[in-house]
């Protein structure tokens, strides 16, 4: 309960204190409430002019500009001509109602070699350390755990040397890599491959580390988004980006023309790269630089491409539509990709168009105005190595990368801009931007 006494003392203080203060002050002239302001406008002076160095100084940072400090690819050891890949074709009993068709889809894909783990395909080359994975009876009949089990078992020494070569030619320390990003759609494991690389490439048991699954032929793309998000937040530290597919364990050859063509035109390799980011004063001269990514979902084209896990393994259905998908909304994309640097095509002196199939390269082309010459990349990967999937495209990149440092040594200005893109599911578009910045 309040006491009367104490609340008579507190507000005699009280008094005693304003008068006290006003007598002081006013020997000065000045009262209470011009000191309060007075007092105000100082702290507020003061905080600005902290606020405003902090955010000077933060203006200083330094942009980083992420780039590939070493690319490499690899693939199995078995190389298969298309006409031994179609013999195969013919020999199995699930295209018994196709045979009729099976030579002119084979003729037709502008390909002359692949690559496969398994020596199924060419079996007068077969290591005898290496049995046949498909039944002999021809029904390649095999269950989707089966397959993935003999993924893990190709793909692990196979992406551990591709991986050894980048970071070799990269020039780092095992301990600089910070981040690991895996890509692949034909394998799903867990523990997954980025756990096996950790182990076999002796990386830091800390390495950060992400997957990208089911993204089919873009997914490389999405993987170079990952890797340059973390560089560029990450000062100093490196990523490890790796792509891997194994169609090959997949092969199921039913009586569709769906089938028919997939089994043609895919095969098995790897592709990896160590990326950086780095202030412009510390990139070498010449260098690509990625400065910009771009994605799109095209509207209308969900039965494009679509990827599917069944009882017999991972299969791809490509509808007949989607080289007009990719011709109609090719230009668009790249305009968007372009503008976001106020460049135009006729800026782009180099084009990595991944090399899906014939039809692909050649809508991309018609839909970009992009000349066969200009395209000759694309062209020699699908002729020698096939679609990959994802790795497919930077297999392209390792083509144009080995000719613009050719260029530079010979004191010639090289490569000063270029888009690399590929499709996903969806379909979507994916594509990035490189470019020299000194």
């Amino acid at each position: 309960i309040p006491n009367p006494k104490h609340e008579n003392r507190i507000q005699n203080i009280a008094e005693k204190m304003i008068a006290s203060s006003t007598v002081m002050i006013g020997e000065f002239s000045i009262d209470v409430n011009t000191l309060i302001l007075s007092c105000t406008l100082l702290i507020c002076t003061i905080l600005f002019i902290s606020f405003s160095g902090s955010k000077k100084e933060s203006s200083k940072q330094k942009k980083l500009y992420p780039y590939m400090l070493g690319l490499a690819t690899g693939n199995p050891k078995y190389r298969v001509t298309q006409s031994d890949a179609l013999k195969v074709a013919l020999r199995a009993p699930g295209c018994k109602n196709i045979q009729n068709v099976l030579e002119r889809i084979y003729s037709n894909t502008r390909i002359s070699h692949r690559y496969m783990a398994i020596p199924d395909f060419t079996p007068d080359q077969r290591d005898p350390d290496d049995d046949l994975f498909y039944p002999e009876n021809g029904t390649f009949s095999v269950p989707v755990q089966n397959r993935l089990e003999k993924f893990k078992e190709v793909s692990v020494p196979l992406v551990t040397e591709v991986c050894k070569k980048a970071i070799a030619q990269a020039g780092v320390s095992l301990q600089d890599i910070h981040k690991l990003v895996v890509v692949s759609s034909t394998g799903f494991l867990g523990p997954s491959l980025d756990c096996e690389l950790i182990v076999s490439l002796g990386l830091p048991r800390s390495t950060d580390r992400s997957l990208i699954g089911f993204m089919g032929c873009a997914a490389a793309m999405n993987g170079y988004r990952i890797a340059m998000d973390f560089v560029k937040a990450n000062p100093g530290k490196l990523a490890l980006m790796v792509c891997v597919e194994i169609s090959s364990v997949h092969s199921t050859f039913k009586d569709s023309m769906n089938d028919a063509v997939i089994h043609a035109i895919f095969a098995d390799g790897a592709a990896a790269c160590v990326i950086t980011a780095q202030p412009i004063e510390n990139i070498p001269k010449g260098t690509l630089c990625i400065v910009e990514d771009h994605g799109w979902l095209m509207e209308g084209t969900q039965d494009g491409i679509v990827l599917s896990i069944n009882d017999d393994g991972i299969s791809c259905t490509l509808s007949k539509y989607l080289p007009q998908y990719i011709a109609k909304n090719m230009g668009s994309f790249v305009d968007g990709l372009l503008k976001k640097k106020n460049l135009t095509r006729s800026d782009v002196d180099f084009w990595a168009i991944h090399p899906g199939g014939r039809r692909i390269i050649e809508e991309a082309q018609n839909g970009l105005g992009v000349t066969e010459s200009q395209a000759a990349d694309s062209w020699y990967v699908l002729d020698n190595y096939g679609n990959m999937l994802s790795p497919t495209v930077m297999f392209v990149l390792e083509r144009i990368f080995k000719r613009h440092k050719e260029q530079l040594a010979r004191g010639e200005e090289g490569y000063k801009c270029g888009l690399a893109f590929s499709f996903s599911p969806g379909v979507g578009a994916e594509g990035i931007m490189l470019m020299q910045i000194k």
